[in-house]
């Protein structure tokens, strides 16, 4: 732990605020690499009427022409504004639920399954802190600048409900309240636990079996790292759809999910619109996924070397030890 107390941009910092500023970082810069993809994947997600059939390529065609280049990163102010907070949050809370379920649990076995447990939770406590900046976040991304007015309310010519990240908070929480600004949320819990959870449990356990010797090496963190979003995305993908659709609902021509509630709303698009539809999206996410991770994990490690934070196995965690009398001892530190 000395080698983490010194020397670096934040040494003198506490070893959580370290985490937050490292996981902040990484988390803005790796979103913004991505914000065109996922630009995309909201329009597909949410059945854009000038973006259904048009594909990867069509759509960012679409785009270019009638946004420009600036349009790959529509509301991609507010996606940075909710990512910072919310990877710092989730790195941090991850790395300090672990810890306590340590700390609580000494016999606990400290493998993928507390992995799991504590990602869980973590993914959970970041969603509820910084949701409404999501939500703010997809409706600035629904907004096409100069839509082909097709006779349906989402595609008025011209017209663009919020003027940026500000006003649509202020306008929804004028229309509906606090309420408003977490509508949706259901589905996002729904989804991060398991998601979070299996991430983190399918990276530490694919970690298990690179060899000791190149545990600390970039790239097989990178591929565990991919590998490990790749499948918790698969598994929880159809969730996010829910949530996205719930969330524009305002805007958009078709009730089939307002008031249905995260699992009726599930049954109703597969019902109504396919159970493809529960994937519409899932291709460019898998494109997004692996440079987001890659670039994370680089920014992330850099930041931790900067700001001389310890990883996480070397990381002292550490557990009070009584004497008979009842009163603490020297603490014994274990990875």
């Amino acid at each position: 732990m000395e080698a983490a107390e010194r020397g670096g941009g934040g040494g003198a910092l506490p070893l959580a605020v370290r985490e937050l500023i490292a996981g902040g970082v990484a988390g803005g810069v790796a979103k913004s690499a991505v914000a065109p993809l996922e630009r995309v994947k909201i329009l597909l997600q949410t059945r854009r009427a000038e973006f259904r059939g048009s594909g990867l390529v069509g759509s960012f065609r679409t785009i270019y022409r009638t946004e420009g280049p600036l349009g790959f990163y529509r509301g991609n102010g507010a996606s940075v504004a909710r990512i910072v907070p919310y990877a710092a949050l989730h790195y941090m809370a991850y790395e300090e639920y672990r810890r306590w379920i340590i700390l609580g649990f000494p016999n606990v076995e400290q493998g993928p399954i507390l992995d799991l447990v504590a990602g869980s939770i973590a993914g959970g406590t970041a969603v509820i802190c910084t949701y409404p900046l999501d939500l703010v976040r997809t409706k600035l991304a629904y907004q096409i600048k100069g839509a082909v007015n097709l006779g349906l309310r989402e595609s008025k010519p011209s017209e663009q409900v919020y003027k940026g990240i500000r006003d649509c908070v202020k306008t929804i929480y004028k229309q509906n309240g606090l309420k408003g600004l977490y509508r949706g949320m259901a589905p996002s819990l729904y989804g991060i636990f398991p998601y979070s959870g299996l991430k983190f449990y399918f990276y530490e356990k694919m970690k298990t079996h690179v060899p000791e010797e190149h545990r600390k090496d970039i790239t097989p963190k990178l591929a565990c790292g991919s590998v490990a979003g790749l499948l918790g995305q698969t598994i929880t993908y159809p969730l996010d759809v829910v949530r996205r659709q719930m969330q524009v609902q305002a805007f958009s021509s078709s009730n089939l999910v307002n008031g249905k509630g995260t699992f009726g709303s599930l049954v109703m698009i597969a019902k109504h619109q396919g159970w493809k539809q529960l994937f519409s999206g899932l291709s460019i996410n898998y494109l997004k996924v692996v440079p987001s991770v890659a670039i994370g994990f680089t920014v992330y490690d850099s930041m931790k070397d900067w700001l001389s934070v310890p990883s996480r196995e070397k990381a002292a965690v550490v557990v009070p030890v009584l004497t008979e009398d009842g009163s603490n001892a020297t603490p014994v530190h274990s990875s």
